[in-house]
Formats: C-alpha cells, sequence, structure tokens
C-alpha cells in the first residue's frame, strides 16, 4: 500500500473517530460541455496564431467524475460536515489536446431520519465553492508547447439535496455504511473567469449522483456536542 492511500485512510480513520463519521465518495457530475467543446474545437481549427489549424472537433461528453471524501458529526438529529474533491477529465483532437482539472470544497447541514437501525434519509444542503482550469495545447508538449491556451474559474453556490444510507454495525458504537446522495448545483456567484475576455461558456452547474464508503458512531458514543 502506498504512502498517499496509507494517509488517506488514516485521516477518515480520524475523522470517524472524532467527529462521528467521516469516508470517501465518487460524484458524477451532469454537466452541459456545449460550450465548452465549441471554444477548444475554435482554437484546434483556426489557423495560426489563434488556433492551431486542426480539421477535428473536441467531444466532451458524459458525467465529469470527482473523487472526493467528507466528514462530519451529529447535533441531535443534525448533521454538519464539510468535504471537498478533484475530477481531471483529459480529451484530444488531431492537433490539440485539452484537460479540465476542478477543485471542490464545501460545508454542508442535514437533518438525519433514521426509521430502522439500519438505514438513514437526510435531506441536505451544500454550500460549495469550486475552481476549475482549462488548458488546451498542441500535442508536441504539455510543459512547453508551440501552442497553449488557458481558462480559469471559479463559482461559489449551493446544491440542495437528498441522502439514502444503508449501514452494518462492526462494534459497540462503531458501524460502516454505503451511501447514494443525489442533489442540484445551482451557482450563486459565478463562474467567474480569469483574466480572459473571451472564455469558454462553461459551467458546473447540474445534476450530481453521489456513491462512497462511510465509517462513523452512533450517536449514543457520544454525549452532548459530537463535532
Amino acid at each position: 500500500m502506498n504512502t498517499s492511500v496509507k494517509i488517506a485512510l488514516a485521516a477518515v480513520c480520524w475523522v470517524s473517530f472524532c467527529f462521528g463519521y467521516g469516508g470517501f465518495s465518487v460524484t458524477a457530475s451532469f454537466v452541459d460541455y456545449q460550450g465548452l467543446n465549441q471554444k477548444l474545437t475554435e482554437l484546434n481549427i483556426n489557423p495560426p496564431p489563434e488556433g492551431w489549424g486542426g480539421s477535428d472537433s473536441f467531444r466532451y461528453k458524459g458525467p465529469l467524475w470527482w473523487l472526493g471524501g467528507h466528514g462530519g458529526g451529529l447535533v441531535g438529529d443534525v448533521t454538519l460536515g464539510g468535504g471537498g474533491a478533484a475530477a481531471v477529465r483529459p480529451a484530444e483532437t488531431d492537433s490539440l489536446a485539452a484537460e479540465l482539472a476542478g477543485l471542490t470544497g464545501f460545508f454542508e447541514v442535514g437533518y438525519r431520519f433514521a426509521p430502522v437501525d439500519f438505514l438513514w434519509i437526510r435531506p441536505c444542503v451544500d454550500i460549495s465553492g469550486a475552481a476549475w482550469v482549462h488548458y488546451a495545447h498542441s500535442h508536441d508538449s504539455f510543459n512547453d508547447p508551440d501552442f497553449s491556451q488557458w481558462y480559469l474559474a471559479w463559482t461559489i453556490g449551493a446544491a440542495p439535496g437528498l441522502e439514502l444510507m444503508g449501514k452494518l454495525r462492526y462494534q459497540n458504537y462503531r458501524y460502516v455504511g454505503l451511501f447514494v446522495k443525489a442533489n442540484y448545483f445551482l451557482p450563486v456567484v459565478g463562474p467567474q473567469w480569469s483574466q480572459d475576455p473571451d472564455p469558454p461558456s462553461f459551467s458546473i452547474e447540474g445534476f450530481n449522483i453521489q456513491v462512497g464508503l462511510r465509517f462513523g458512531q452512533y450517536p449514543s458514543a457520544f454525549r452532548g456536542l459530537r463535532i
């Protein structure tokens, strides 16, 4: 097991022990790539110096996949927590390659309904911030290409959603759970683009499906404020 995996596992164990619960997740974001594909295709097709004189079109499609972690705690049945995630999505045409890379962080508040011991239903709202970069470059080099263009943006917004989690007790007060969470990200500020008069028309607004593994403690393991 490499060092980064050991550190990640140790962090999740620490969060779940000290803060109530913590875990890993994979999120599929269903964003609209139409404006991004159009801008990158223009860079590929336009002759130098505005582009690189290719003939192919960029075809970003499908979900944008985020890998992340989270942690939180309970105040009664109210959940308070947060987390973060990262995404990288490459693409290429005949003359240019491109990478879309993003980082996001969020604070979350929710309310836990637990009709039975092994299941909770949790409406929640994320307050999120995200930043991402689009980097297009000729095939000859990533670090020092003959042609390159980048766009940097950030946004802040809210994502109301609903989570379902099934859990299995494995010690007196500890559990492991599998959860599915659906939400919709609505930008409140942005996207704000960095010093570019003609950026692509792209936003991370959209529907998200998150699936993950969670380790935590039952409320009876705590007294008073459990964060």
